[in-house]
């Protein structure tokens, strides 16, 4: 029984060889996808919980119940899905900046279907000048919608994200548009960007800075454009 526990654990904590490949099927909550035949799932990790979205290739919803075995750190845990929304979530001990290997088994359409994810521990990078003075103004005004991880909230989407690169349609001028004025939401199922409250004259750039440190201490930057990108590129929106 160890040997076997000790083996699965070794699968799960392998991370897919697809994760974040299929870039046609986009994302709708600022997640990985997931392709299992002709259904594909989007997984994300929030603070205290784990959900999940089954659709096909209309990008309809699916019914889906199940459970999943998930890695965070050394700890595994068996959480059972319940119905949220268009989607599924399970609560357990997790914050979003934890590395996480998860195995979805799921019934959708009356047959089983898997998927496997994986997401890497948060960087936190040493910070100084603007970045440093960024990182307070990002906790205080941003990361009610974004995450203090900057991996998003069931209000905003991940800053950490290949779409937010610097030159990949969201370079420092749009992304200070967005700041002062706030955006349509176009890319996501989250909704509009409303104008930031409680962000003052002179901390806009300042909290770009930390953005952006953080982004390159987590490899996003213009050498990692996310694939099928497509017409997301050259907008300013949310």
């Amino acid at each position: 029984m160890k040997k076997v526990v000790l083996m699965l654990l070794a699968g799960l904590a392998a991370p897919p060889a697809w994760a974040q490949s299929h870039g046609a099927m986009l994302p709708f909550y600022g997640g990985q996808i997931g392709l299992s035949g002709d259904l594909h799932v989007e997984f994300v990790v929030r603070d205290g919980l784990i959900r999940a979205w089954v659709r096909d290739h209309a990008d309809k919803p699916v019914a889906a119940v199940g459970k999943a075995t998930v890695l965070v750190g050394a700890a595994r845990h068996e959480v059972s899905f319940t119905e949220d929304g268009a989607g599924l979530k399970a609560e357990l001990p997790v914050k979003a900046a934890d590395k996480v290997t998860a195995v979805l088994s799921l019934t959708a359409q009356g047959r089983p279907l898997s998927a496997r994810f994986a997401q890497a521990e948060l960087v936190q990078p040493s910070l100084t000048g603007a970045a440093l003075a960024g990182k307070a103004v990002f906790e205080r005004v941003c990361a009610t919608c974004h995450g203090t991880a900057l991996r998003g909230s069931d209000q905003g989407p991940p800053l950490i994200h290949a779409w937010y690169a610097p030159g990949g349609g969201h370079d420092d001028s749009q992304v200070l548009k967005v700041l002062r004025e706030g955006t349509k939401g176009h890319m996501w199922k989250l909704g509009d960007m409303p104008k930031p409250e409680g962000l003052k004259a002179g901390e806009d750039k300042p909290a770009l800075a930390y953005v952006r440190a953080m982004q390159a201490a987590n490899g996003i930057d213009q050498s990692a454009p996310l694939p099928g990108m497509g017409g997301h590129s050259g907008h300013s929106g949310h």
